[in-house]
């Protein structure tokens, strides 16, 4: 059987994308990968911060993506069937949302509230 989990890294909520790049990068960290919604450093030792926004711009509205904080990222091969492997185990978990840039992602809490976001990036 296929693995589901193929890797992970740490994520935070940002308001201003640009000026989190620039406080990163000035405390030696230079970007592998930006955009206008998220961005990613990769740390000696092989840990990944990654940032996202935590609001978009939907025409003359702002749309709110998360209420911010610390989170640990799961990518998955499969969301759907992990999922329903949750669901089996009576594992509560958020409903599939679809993130900017096209991945899918649910996000649920350990016993102490800490938060796990489990995420199907597009095949590209």
């Amino acid at each position: 059987m296929a693995k589901i989990i193929t890797d992970s890294w740490v994520m935070a909520g940002v308001k201003n994308i640009k000026k989190s790049i620039v406080f990163y990068s000035k405390i030696g960290l230079k970007p592998a990968m930006a955009s206008d919604f998220y961005a990613e450093f990769n740390l000696p030792g092989g840990t990944v911060i990654g940032l996202h926004t935590l609001e978009i711009q939907k025409g003359r509205a702002k749309k709110k993506l998360s209420d911010g904080g610390w989170g640990i990222m799961i990518r998955v091969n499969d969301l759907k069937k992990m999922t329903s492997q949750l669901k089996r185990k009576k594992i509560k978990f958020s409903k599939i949302k679809n993130a900017p840039g096209g991945a899918d992602f649910s996000s649920l809490n350990d016993p102490d509230g800490n938060r796990l976001i489990l995420i199907e990036m597009p095949n590209r």
